[in-house]
């Protein structure tokens, strides 16, 4: 029905004649000349500047439009939107400065027919006209650009941009252009979506950046084959789009040690990373934007309901407790939670024995420890030392008030079968208010426990003995079970008993050695040793007695040794020998002066007539008693020349023998000295001598060739001695 009266309000417009010049409306268009000559200064494709692109278009609202683009100066510059029903029936609008003309039915333009449009500028007696265009404005539809709420997501590493249809505009071309700070803009046709469940709603692929902020923009356009290109809508309102991977913040922690109200002070601090926005997402919700949140879990205890704290991307500073803690750093933006990081925050490690006590019996465990302040819940877990990041098994009590004696008691039954074996545990303690509350709960204490028999564990079962010498031993032991439990094992006691007379002797040893010597034992002696482990409370169990006996053993000496000492102690005596040969060779002069030779005596010359004599014995008593003094004196048979002078400081060898008369022996050269003083003076008594100046002995020549010998040593110079 609309369309018929519009055909017909066209009909009537093109049968009116020309009239009411006079009274031109400036909403209509107006039939009249117009106020400038038609004096064109050519097309646009001849000039700069002027009017071109020029549009048409029915909008929504039963309205329509034409809009154009101006080159050039616009200052001062006026447009005319000229439309031509037919041929000689053309009217115009005067729009002054601007480049769109909306108009309706009503102001006298066919909408069902062919019309013609083009533009003329005046810029100072200037006129430029646009390109003509010829279009039936009711079927030539400009659709609007997506509007409202667009959804933006990834999909398959694209981004996915979907809005919903806008009303009786089904069938578009989309178009984008999207821009990184810094850049232009680049222009791109969408992939069309077709979703069967979602047919209201159209959707564009578009390339997505990992690093980088993008801005885009859409429009639409009617699509119909066969017809002229329908004009596009403009583009939308700016849609943000932040990295796919946005930047991670930098945080760290300093972490205080735990206080006497069993709390540290945690400092957390962040430095954000600072985006590079295109222009059109400078807004302060532009979509661009990524939001950091901490997120704070408390790891430790975790049969209480969680604790979590989520904190601002600020300094903060926080009272917490020993437990340990995981710090994320979340970051989200307009595709949702993006990856995170996350920082651990150790628990507080320090024991503190004694604090605890613990005591095993046949009905469970109980446990106590000093009370806080009243109606806390209490937290205690405990796992096994040195496995720490393990599971570890903990149970959380009911809101507890104190004992007259101030403590706090925790009773397991025998059947739960907790802390039964025979090892190490860690076990810490907290206590909170307001168990929900992260930063309520504190650090009642942290120790080491021994679960099982220690006194059992406590028994050692290696232990040897070593003897070290004649009087000590060593006594050695593998280390307690004890010792691996930090606080729990206070010494080591050794026992020494001398099983002969019964004496007994005990020796502690501090935990973290396994070796003692025990002085000043007896050899043939049988002894025994034992050693236990003791802790704080208990005492342990001895070890099995080891008995040892210490015997004097001698070394014997191999082979080897017997033949390297032999050859040692040769090349020793052969040393010692050469070097005393050579020693008494070099000192020798000086020690023993050689003797004087009885030649260059005067003690010893005879007269002519006997010197050339044969020694003549009257009787064998004669001959046997010189014999004798032959055998006590040295006799010296070299003769010598009565015209010879022998200077007794000048060594001189001796002359040939003298021939002695035939069938006298010759007499040996042998030197016999007398055995001591006694002897010598003997010598002196057998016959009296008298000293003179002219050299004569009164004597048997034997006699005084013996004594000149025997006196030799005690002579400095030469002396004549005269019988």
């Amino acid at each position: 029905m609309g369309q018929q009266a519009a055909r017909l309000v066209s009909l009537l417009l093109l049968l009116l004649p020309r009239q009411g010049a006079e009274a031109c409306d400036t909403s209509r268009c107006c039939f009249q000349d117009p106020p400038y000559q038609n004096a064109d200064s050519g097309s646009p494709l001849e000039s700069a500047s002027g009017p071109r692109n020029l549009t048409c278009y029915r909008i929504s609202g039963a309205g329509y439009e034409c809009s154009w683009e101006y080159e050039g100066p616009t200052a001062g510059v006026s447009h005319f939107l000229w439309c031509c029903l037919r041929p000689g029936r053309c009217c115009y609008f005067s729009v002054g400065s601007s480049t769109k003309l909306q108009f309706s039915e009503q102001d006298v333009v066919s909408v069902l027919y062919p019309v013609t449009f083009w533009v003329e500028s005046l810029a100072a007696n200037w006129t430029e006209k646009s390109p003509e265009i010829t279009l039936n404005l009711y079927s030539f539809v400009k659709y609007d650009p997506p509007q409202g709420d667009i959804k933006v997501s990834v999909l398959a590493g694209r981004l996915c941009m979907k809005w919903e249809t806008p009303a009786h505009q089904d069938g578009a071309e989309v178009q984008y252009r999207h821009r990184t700070p810094g850049s232009p803009w680049k222009l791109g046709n969408c992939e069309h979506q077709d979703d069967e469940d979602d047919a209201d709603f159209e959707s564009c692929l578009c390339p997505l950046d990992i690093n980088k902020v993008q801005e885009f923009q859409l429009r639409r356009r009617q699509l119909r084959s066969g017809d002229p290109e329908r004009p596009w809508s403009s583009w939308s309102s700016p849609v943000c789009v932040p990295p796919e991977t946005p930047p991670q913040p930098e945080v760290w922690f300093s972490v205080e040690p735990l206080g006497l109200n069993g709390k540290r002070r945690v400092t957390l601090q962040t430095q954000l990373p600072q985006l590079q926005l295109p222009e059109g997402c400078r807004g302060s919700k532009s979509g661009a934007e990524v939001t950091y949140h901490l997120h704070l879990h408390m790891l430790s205890c975790s049969c209480k309901a969680p604790a979590k704290k989520i904190l601002g991307p600020r300094k903060k500073t926080l009272s917490l407790s020993g437990a340990a803690y995981n710090l994320a750093i979340l970051s989200e933006n307009r595709f949702g939670s993006g990856p995170n990081q996350s920082r651990h925050i150790p628990a507080h490690t320090h024991t503190e024995p004694g604090a605890l006590n613990i005591s095993a019996g046949p009905n469970g465990t109980t446990m106590s420890w000093p009370a806080w302040a009243p109606g806390l819940t209490y937290c205690i877990e405990w796992q096994f030392k040195d496995q720490y990041g393990s599971p570890v098994t903990c149970t959380l009590t009911a809101p507890k008030d104190r004992d007259p004696a101030g403590t706090v008691t925790h009773h397991w039954s025998r059947a739960s079968g907790a802390m039964r074996q025979e090892e190490c545990y860690h076990i810490t303690i907290f206590a909170s208010e307001k168990p929900e509350r992260l930063t309520s709960w504190s650090t009642v204490l942290s120790t080491y426990h021994f679960g099982g028999n220690a006194s059992e564990a406590g028994s050692l079962q290696h232990v040897s003995v070593k003897t070290l010498s004649l009087d000590s031993v060593s006594v050695n032991w593998m280390p307690s079970l004890l010792s691996t439990c930090p606080g729990i094992l206070e010494k080591y006691v050794v026992r020494c008993w001398d099983e002969d007379s019964n004496q007994v002797s005990e020796l502690p040893v501090n935990p973290t050695e396994n070796q003692v010597t025990f002085y000043g034992l007896r050899p043939g002696i049988t002894y025994s040793v034992q050693v236990r482990a003791d802790t704080a409370t208990l005492r342990g169990a001895w070890s099995q007695p080891q008995h040892f006996r210490i015997e004097v053993q001698f070394s014997k000496l191999t082979d080897l040794s017997i033949i390297l000492a032999s050859l040692g102690s040769f090349l020793g005596i052969l040393f010692m020998g050469v070097l005393g040969y050579f020693s008494l060779h070099s000192v020798l002069p000086y020690l023993c002066p050689p003797l004087p030779t009885p030649c260059a005596s005067t003690a010893v010359e005879f007269p002519g007539s006997q010197g050339k004599q044969a020694w003549q014995w009257t009787s064998p008593a004669d001959f046997q008693e010189e014999e004798e003094l032959l055998k006590e004196a040295l006799v010296v048979t070299t003769p010598c020349g009565k015209t010879e002078v022998v200077d007794l400081d000048t060594p001189r060898p001796l002359k040939d023998k003298a021939e002695l008369p035939r069938g006298i022996p010759e007499p040996a050269l042998d030197i016999v000295l007398p055995l001591d003083r006694r002897q010598v003076q003997g010598h002196l008594e057998s016959g009296p001598l008298k000293s003179s100046r002219q050299g004569s002995l009164e004597a048997s020549p034997a006699q005084a060739a013996g004594l000149s010998l025997i006196l030799g040593d005690q002579m400095q110079s030469p002396r004549s001695y005269s019988f």
